[in-house]
């Protein structure tokens, strides 16, 4: 039976941390964060996404577009299982009514700043493609070690 591959080993850190740093800007954009449930469903399917595409995936330009691809689907779901509470961020939460034509233009439904939610994401996409790339070479460092002494 042969080793698993540098990026099977490496493919379960992309789903959570993508889902963890989609989180993060979702919530610091002014958006609400979803049951925990549904994060722990969010990272399971992050987990089986990366491990199924971790095979094609060489080189940091087709990494990226799955980890921005990957962001604009964790933004839905977090906009859609999140609920609506208008306020300005994460610790300005207004937890209170609010009628959707009372929103001001380039405001998010979710009570945030579009365009603050779309560099959040973006910034959270950069963010899983360097930890992804980092955990990579450090699953391919540890493969080249236990190669080497086993060789020895």
């Amino acid at each position: 039976m042969r080793a698993a591959p540098v990026q099977d080993k490496w493919a379960w850190v992309a789903g959570p941390a993508a889902v963890a740093l989609g989180l993060t800007a979702h919530m610091i954009a002014g958006g609400s964060a979803p049951a925990i449930p549904v994060l722990l469903a969010l990272a399971a399917l992050g987990c089986l996404a990366a491990q199924l595409i971790a095979r094609w995936v060489h080189g940091p330009l087709l990494l990226l577009l799955f980890a921005g691809l990957a962001q604009q689907l964790l933004h839905f779901g977090l906009d859609a299982f999140g609920g609506f509470f208008p306020g300005g961020g994460l610790l300005d939460h207004l937890h209170g009514g609010q009628v959707l034509a009372d929103v001001p233009a380039g405001t998010a439904p979710s009570g945030g700043s579009v365009h603050l939610m779309l560099y959040t994401h973006m910034a959270a996409a950069i963010l899983t493609l360097l930890v992804a790339a980092g955990v990579s070479k450090l699953a391919r460092r540890a493969s080249l070690t236990a190669t080497k002494s086993n060789i020895a």
